[in-house]
C-alpha cells in the first residue's frame, strides 16, 4: 500500500535538486520508521502536517558526509498541537557525498520533501524523498556546473 503522498513541501521556495530518491537504513530503525508511518498515515487522514528533515551528521563514524532523514508529523490533542520527529534512515551515501560537496559545504541550505511510503504487507517499508534547494539548485542547473 502506498499512502503520504499529499507532498507537503517545507515553507519557502525550493526547487528539486535529486530524483526520486529511498531512504536507506530503514531496517536498522524499523521501529522509529514504523511509528512514523503510522502517525504521516493518521496526519494524512486528518489533513494535519507531516514530511522529512535532512540533518547532515559529519560525526558519523561510517561516514562523515551522513545526511539523517527525520519523519515529522504534526499531532493533535484536544487543546494542542504538537510535532513528533523519529529518525527512520539516511539518504544514499552517494546522493550525500553530493549533495554535501555541491550544496552545503557552499552554505546552500538543503530540506526535503516527503514523496511517498509504501508498505508491504510483510511490514517491508519504503520511503521516497526528494532534497530541494533554493531556485538555482536544481537537477538540471547541478548537472551543467560539473560538465
Amino acid at each position: 500500500m502506498r499512502y503520504a503522498q499529499n507532498r507537503h513541501k517545507p515553507v519557502g521556495e525550493w526547487v528539486q535538486t535529486t530524483s526520486v530518491e529511498s531512504v536507506v537504513g530503514v531496517h536498522h530503525r524499523k521501529v522509529a520508521a514504523t511509528a512514523f508511518a503510522r502517525a504521516a498515515k493518521a496526519s494524512e487522514a486528518k489533513g494535519l502536517v507531516y514530511g522529512v528533515e535532512l540533518e547532515h551528521r559529519p560525526d558519523n563514524r561510517h561516514d562523515p558526509n551522513a545526511i539523517a532523514v527525520i519523519g515529522v508529523a504534526e499531532r493533535k490533542g484536544w487543546f494542542s498541537r504538537s510535532i513528533q520527529k523519529w529518525h527512520i534512515g539516511y539518504l544514499g551515501r552517494e546522493m550525500a557525498a553530493e549533495i554535501i560537496e555541491d550544496l552545503v559545504r557552499k552554505n546552500i541550505p538543503v530540506v526535503a520533501e516527503l514523496y511517498s511510503i509504501y508498505e508491504g504487507s510483510d511490514g517491508f517499508l519504503d520511503f521516497k524523498i526528494i532534497v530541494l534547494a533554493p531556485p538555482g539548485h536544481s537537477v538540471k542547473v547541478r548537472q551543467r556546473v560539473k560538465a
